[in-house]
């Protein structure tokens, strides 16, 4: 299944339906369910505040692949190259006052997806995230 959306923070609730009705039918339980809509926002989010230094209109391609023991979600993106699982840990300040907003939504991804790949191809950002059922 695919879909295509452009850079526009109002492109996440089309995404979003279009993954829930996706995975109605899926092994995912409620919970990963939700957990894969929230690192596919987050993900998608990154790539639509950041990836790009234009203000022109770019398509970022989704793609899911379902079957009985994995659901995946393969982002395609033509920002500028950023491997999410380099970037440094997340970094909590002890005090509310200090802390940044930001920085979170990478933690997330990593800590509650299954499986995560990154490459750059053809200059092209290619990120999947899977679940396992």
């Amino acid at each position: 299944m695919e879909l295509v959306i452009v850079n526009e923070l109002t492109e996440l609730r089309r995404m979003s339906q279009w993954l829930d009705a996706a995975l109605n039918d899926s092994n995912l339980t409620h919970k990963q369910r939700f957990i894969f809509d929230l690192c596919a926002n987050e993900a998608v989010t990154n790539i639509i505040s950041y990836a790009y230094t234009d203000q022109k209109k770019h398509t970022i391609i989704l793609r899911l692949s379902l079957d009985a023991q994995r659901a995946s979600l393969e982002i395609e993106d033509d920002g500028r190259a950023f491997n999410l699982l380099e970037a440094p840990p997340f970094q909590a300040s002890q005090q509310i006052e200090t802390t940044e907003v930001g920085g979170c939504g990478i933690h997330l991804i990593k800590n509650l997806m299954d499986e995560i790949h990154y490459q750059r191809l053809e200059d092209k950002n290619i990120l999947v995230l899977a679940v396992f059922t």
